[in-house]
């Protein structure tokens, strides 16, 4: 546990079975790295007021609640991977009133939440994988300015989650394995606009015993009339040019 720190490196450590693997309280300037903190009753990794930090190379397994960031400022979070993080509160990654910060080159593996995101601005997503999760990333609310690009969705139940209908969010040149357009120019990039909320992911935030249905002929009509017609899910939400192959 770090509290009211500044300039501490904390690496190449192996943290098992204990309630919070790593955690930072009004700690700036940090560094975390090539650590593997797994099997925790809660988190494996939780900082909350703490600014201009970093977390890069670690690995974080099947822990309790996953990976929580709260109440901080320009956190840069690279090359981490995220696995197993399974249960009915639990994240791969929980942002919480998170602003300025740098997602890149992450993995999130078989977890029940990827991100679950709430009251985040100004985050840019750039070339994480987010592979067989049951949601790739939950937007709650509040969430404005955040750029989504480069990034593979495959085979996740939903890709992302909304509960608004506005939307102030960029997500541009994405790889998404649902994705069925076509590529008439052989560009690399699908000539008809993906849609990556799904309807059924609405109902399901609303009435969560919803779920039995999934992958269900109803779920594929009522996704399908959505697509074709938006009216619970936001317009504009929506990836303009949609790699037809993963990023490697």
């Amino acid at each position: 546990q770090l509290w009211y720190s500044k300039n501490v490196v904390v690496e190449g450590n192996l943290v098992q079975g204990v309630r919070d693997g790593i955690y930072l309280e009004f700690a700036d300037h940090i560094t975390i790295r090539n650590n593997h903190s797994k099997d925790n009753l809660r988190y494996g990794l939780h900082f909350m007021f703490s600014n201009d930090d970093s977390y890069t190379d670690n690995i974080f397994e099947n822990n309790g609640a996953g990976v929580a960031v709260m109440f901080s400022k320009r956190i840069r979070m690279e090359r981490n991977t995220f696995r197993r993080n399974w249960g009915t509160a639990s994240f791969g990654l929980l942002l919480k009133e998170i602003n300025d910060a740098e997602i890149i080159g992450n993995t999130f593996e078989k977890n029940t939440v990827a991100i679950n995101v709430e009251g985040s601005n100004r985050i840019n997503y750039l070339k994480n994988n987010f592979i067989e999760n049951g949601w790739a990333v939950k937007i709650m609310g509040a969430c404005y300015t955040n750029a989504f690009r480069n990034n593979n969705f495959i085979y996740n139940s939903f890709d992302i989650s909304y509960n608004s209908k506005l939307n102030d969010n960029v997500f541009n040149q994405n790889y998404w394995s649902d994705y069925t357009g076509y590529d008439l120019n052989r560009d690399g990039i699908g000539d008809v606009p993906y849609r990556p909320v799904k309807l059924f992911s609405y109902i399901v935030n609303r009435s969560p015993e919803t779920i039995v249905l999934l992958r269900s002929l109803f779920m594929d009509l009522i996704d399908f009339s959505e697509k074709v017609s938006p009216v619970f899910t936001p317009d504009n939400l929506a990836d303009t040019h949609p790699l037809m192959k993963k990023r490697i």
